[in-house]
């Protein structure tokens, strides 16, 4: 047999990869929620192995999937970090292992208040009679004088 057709058989015979270009594509394209992924498979696996330090439930992957309720291939998929995790499967590893792995900002509102400069109300001429009823509250209102006041005094931006 010939060199030459001794590489020919190798190069028939032996298996090329050329699925590379479509998983880089992929990890391109999903590269946030896969570092994602990633950093919480990092923190799972230190939890786990604290736990085995300290002797606590779960200190395996095994023991891991049994409290999920999944199986010990979605466990070590998770830990690989390249598993798109649900909200749910999150916060059941955050309970399990008593660790916090997502923190959604708390809503926050700002509310400005705006205050009207002070303005002194000088009382008019007139006299009132404050022990009158309440039907006489316009005659009050009347006998003090509003210098170009608005409507408030208090006014929302926001």
């Amino acid at each position: 047999m010939s060199i030459k057709n001794i590489k020919n058989r190798l190069l028939e015979s032996s298996k090329q990869d050329n699925t590379w270009a479509e998983r880089a594509k992929y990890r391109k394209e999903n590269k946030a929620w896969l570092d994602i992924s990633f950093a919480i498979a990092v923190k799972v696996m230190s939890a786990i192995k604290t736990n085995k330090t300290s002797n606590t439930f779960p200190k395996t992957q095994k023991e891991l999937a049994q409290a999920l309720g999944c199986s010990p291939q979605y466990v070590n998929k998770v830990l690989k970090g390249t598993e798109n995790l649900q909200l749910e499967t999150i916060t059941k590893i955050q309970q399990i292992l008593n660790i916090n792995l997502i923190e959604v900002p708390e809503f926050q509102t700002t509310v400005h208040v705006q205050v009207e400069e002070y303005k002194q109300y000088n009382k008019s001429d007139e006299s009132v009679n404050v022990e009158s009823s309440l039907s006489n509250y316009e005659e009050l209102f009347g006998a003090y004088s509003y210098e170009n006041e608005p409507d408030y005094y208090l006014k929302l931006v926001a």
